[in-house]
């Protein structure tokens, strides 16, 4: 079933109310006044995510209208070329730069383009948004025994499949992988590339890929749990016409930001669409999580192995591999209970973290077990797999048993 089908037959045509009958052209908006701070917003859009891109950008340019900053926009879409654009406060369109067709899930077109906004766009201060599909730390070509059997190349009843960090289905002709692994998305990017990097897809809550990141940015911001794509309804990643104003300050302004990414789906009025999870890291305490982790798990691979997954908190669907389990609940369960220095470790780290009881009807979210971070459970059965392999031979956080 087509997933705007399924959201049709779960909501009822007629049980959507209608919109305000005041629009937003006709509200009397007093931009603020403007600061050196720009963000882009990198949407690598060369897929089936193309249908959300209209969406998106409108609700861009209205967060623009309320915004001090600068957005900037890379778009890579089905059937055109790339482009590049500055939204002004008026909620207009500024061309910046047209690309040849061009591979937009490479590293280096993300690292050039970065580059390119800050050149055409100088700004004492910069942000970055990731926005495409993803599949967390999973590298491209992931072991097809991780999906349940019957969901594997469809959605389950018409929820979207999720994929890696970016995809391009017409990179043009450049030869390289048309996703981006996390490993070559780290290596690719500069240190302090951005004060922060908000990951605007599915499932970026781990702490794999959020480890390799940390050096990144001074904040990172990312879901555990898959993130809705279904621009019909006002439900299609960040509502930048809330959050977009936000995006320009400092920690406060990022929480803020969070608190109305929340609100904007816990406030929906259909339960299906009250569906999202939310968590802003403090990377600078990365690596103090990583020594609380490795303190507690070092040498205990074989418990890990062995560990029955289905006491703990999971943040996949039917439809997405089942290794994205909550990360305070995995360390909790194999230490048989709280343990001080980790939990304040891990306190310090997520400096804000929300998630909805439910997550579209699927996934029930228990409080107590939310911590806002995923993590992989490297069990015996994986041994073998593609993802396993790349865990412990790409990925810096695996040295948490050693």
């Amino acid at each position: 079933m087509n997933k705007r089908k399924f959201f049709r037959a779960a909501l009822g045509y007629c049980l959507l109310l209608p919109l305000a009958s005041c629009s937003e052209d006709e509200e009397i908006i007093v931009p603020p006044d403007p600061v050196s701070y720009t963000t882009l917003v990198y949407m690598a859009a060369d897929n089936s995510m193309d249908s959300e891109v209209d969406y998106t950008i409108s609700q861009l340019r209205q967060g623009a209208r309320r915004s001090a900053g600068t957005a900037v926009v890379y778009v890579d879409r089905e059937g055109e070329t790339p482009r590049l654009f500055s939204i002004t406060q008026q909620g207009g369109e500024v061309p910046l730069k047209s690309y040849a067709e061009e591979n937009s899930a490479n590293p280096e077109t993300l690292a050039r383009v970065i580059s390119e906004a800050k050149e055409l766009v100088p700004s004492d201060r910069f942000g970055l948004v990731l926005w495409s599909h993803s599949m967390g730390w999973l590298p491209g070509g992931y072991d097809s025994d991780l999906v349940p059997q019957g969901t594997r190349g469809n959605a389950v009843d018409g929820f979207p499949r999720t994929r890696y960090i970016g995809i391009d289905n017409h990179p043009g002709n450049d030869s390289s992988s048309g996703v981006m692994e996390i490993d070559a998305l780290a290596d690719a990017l500069p240190d302090d590339v951005a004060e922060y990097i908000w990951f605007d897809v599915c499932l970026m809550g781990c702490i794999e890929g959020l480890y390799e990141m940390r050096n990144k940015a001074d904040y990172l911001i990312a879901s555990p749990t898959e993130v809705l794509a279904e621009a019909d309804y006002d439900a299609s990643g960040i509502p930048y016409a809330k959050v977009l104003p936000y995006l320009f300050g400092g920690v406060e302004d990022l929480e803020q930001a969070c608190v109305a990414y929340y609100g904007h789906y816990n406030s929906m009025g259909h339960d299906i669409l009250r569906s999202a999870t939310i968590a802003l890291v403090d990377a600078a305490e990365l690596g103090g999580l990583f020594t609380a982790t490795r303190n507690v798990l070092q040498g205990r691979l074989h418990d890990m192995e062995a560990l029955d997954t289905s006491v703990l908190q999971a943040y996949h669907t039917d439809n997405v591999p089942n290794v994205f389990f909550d990360m305070g609940d995995i360390v909790h369960t194999v230490v048989g209970g709280r343990t001080d220095e980790f939990d304040a470790q891990l306190r310090r780290t997520v400096v804000y973290k929300a998630a909805t009881p439910q997550f579209i009807n699927k996934l029930s979210i228990s409080q107590e077990h939310f911590s806002g971070l995923s993590m992989y459970v490297p069990l015996s059965r994986w041994k073998g797999n593609c993802e396993y392999s790349y865990y412990f031979n790409n990925l810096e956080w695996s040295g948490i048993y050693e």
